[in-house]
């Protein structure tokens, strides 16, 4: 979908939303509007960068272990170079084939270790968007909001800052 198919995209269902909607809003004796950015509170929030520091404490045991696997891949290169003129044949052929096997064994888990930083990446992300949308929905249940935007999503031009209670949701999530 590109710019333009998307904008027609918004503005239809937002002229749509208003229109099913928007009787029930004239007549609403307190119409109260919130937005909040999805994007800066993850930027913001000390969980959410909670969340980041444990992934990255993960990142760094997985790549201590990587790079073991690379400081032997390393060891059996050099003996085979060192080595090559006083090995017995049989003895290159099974330093090649410990070679070849550690050289797949340190693509496999690399591959693993990237799969898993990228689920759990998706799983503390997911995690995160969970709680804020129950944050969200608990500020406007006690606050009274009739709507709330998330601004990024919402097709949203102009925004008076007293709608935005991106700061309210980041203290409340940080709290926690």
């Amino acid at each position: 979908m590109n710019k333009h198919n998307s904008l027609q995209f918004h503005c239809f269902f937002i002229s749509l939303f208003l229109l099913v909607f928007g009787v029930s809003f004239l007549y609403a004796e307190n119409l109260k509007i919130g937005v909040f950015d999805i994007q800066r509170i993850m930027k913001d929030s000390k969980t959410v960068n909670g969340y980041r520091n444990q992934m990255l404490q993960e990142v760094e045991a997985k790549k201590k272990l990587l790079s073991a696997k690379q400081d032997s891949v390393r060891q059996i290169e050099e003996r085979l170079k060192k080595d090559a003129q006083t090995l017995s044949q049989s003895e290159r052929k099974n330093l090649e084939e410990r070679l070849t096997n550690e050289i797949k064994e340190l693509r496999r888990m690399n591959e693993d270790i990237e799969v898993e930083l990228r689920k759990r990446d998706s799983e503390l992300t997911r995690k995160a968007f969970m709680e804020i949308q129950e944050i969200v929905k608990n500020i406007a249940e006690k606050e009274g909001y009739t709507i709330v935007f998330e601004k990024n999503s919402a097709g949203i031009a102009h925004l008076k800052s007293s709608v935005d209670m991106t700061s309210k949701v980041i203290n409340i999530y940080d709290k926690r």
